[in-house]
């Protein structure tokens, strides 16, 4: 499956060592607009994959209600033996503002 929403979300499969596994891209604007979107997205391919590669690039705006989505979409996973890991690419100001959230977990998890 690949949803393309003005280049925002692409959603690319495979299978490694016969581990199904799911690389998700999320880009560009990350609003509070987007959050219903990408709780969608994440929901249709939660029960069809074991590992999860998120990244975040060419981010121009981030909402800490996206940040909080992917949080508990990564608790949700792990509860249920999912892997998920996360590649965050933003600017230092986004950065500095995740951290001063709380979420330097996220943001620094590479």
């Amino acid at each position: 499956m690949e949803k393309d929403k003005k280049q925002l979300f692409k959603v690319i499969p495979s299978t490694e060592s016969g581990i199904k596994k799911v690389t998700i891209h999320l880009s560009k604007n990350l609003s509070l607009d987007e959050v219903g979107a990408i709780k969608l997205l994440m929901v249709q391919n939660f029960d069809k994959y074991q590992v999860f590669d998120v990244r975040l690039n060419d981010v121009e705006a981030i909402d800490m209600g996206i940040i909080q989505l992917l949080y508990s979409f990564k608790w949700t996973a792990e509860r249920k033996s999912k892997k998920v890991n996360f590649q965050i690419n933003l600017s230092d100001e986004h950065k500095l503002l995740l951290e001063h959230a709380g979420f330097s977990e996220l943001v620094n998890n590479k």
